[in-house]
């Protein structure tokens, strides 16, 4: 292994000594490491590459700007969608403290409901008990319509004369001739 001595001015060494700490390696591994690494990277480094590089870091560039444009829209979109989860859960605390009265409303509603239901059972058994009476009561006024017509035909074929001394003094006697 061959030894290279180079002159460093007292910045440059300065920073040297102050990676060489950091790395924790002596400093000719740190200096041969060095010169390993920018042998290796030469070729990106020299030449047309270097029109190359600079074309797609500024591609990277707009693509870093396009997407930290989208990142804030997102942003702004989150922040949004935010105030809207709170309004919403607003709303919906409103809504749930209206849902009690509204179902104490309903709960009485249906118990009334229930009640008129049964009302309305019991009165149509009462109205088919009326009718079932007035029913019965118009067969017995037939009834006795026709026992009034049979009398009544009876009673005229029995046509009891009046006596004489009753038609004499009320003048019957010209009804009976």
């Amino acid at each position: 292994m061959q030894r290279v001595h180079v002159p460093f001015d007292g910045p440059t060494m300065a920073q040297i000594d102050l990676e060489v700490e950091k790395s924790g390696v002596s400093r000719a591994q740190w200096l041969s490491s060095a010169v390993a690494q920018y042998l290796a990277h030469r070729d990106a480094l020299d030449g047309p590459d270097l029109a190359n590089l600079a074309h797609d870091l500024e591609q990277q560039k707009i693509e870093y700007e396009k997407l930290w444009r989208e990142n804030q829209q997102l942003k702004r979109d989150i922040t949004a969608a935010k105030k809207s989860e709170e309004t919403a859960c607003s709303d919906m605390g409103q809504l749930t403290g209206q849902l009690g009265p509204l179902k104490d409303q309903l709960a009485a509603t249906t118990a009334e409901l229930e009640t008129s239901r049964i009302d309305m059972d019991l009165l149509k058994k009462d109205l088919a008990h009326a009718v079932d009476t007035i029913k019965s009561r118009d067969q017995q006024i037939a009834f006795y319509e026709a026992q009034i017509a049979n009398l009544v035909q009876s009673l005229g074929q029995l046509a009891i004369k009046p006596g004489q001394e009753e038609v004499k003094a009320k003048h019957w006697y010209q009804f009976w001739k």
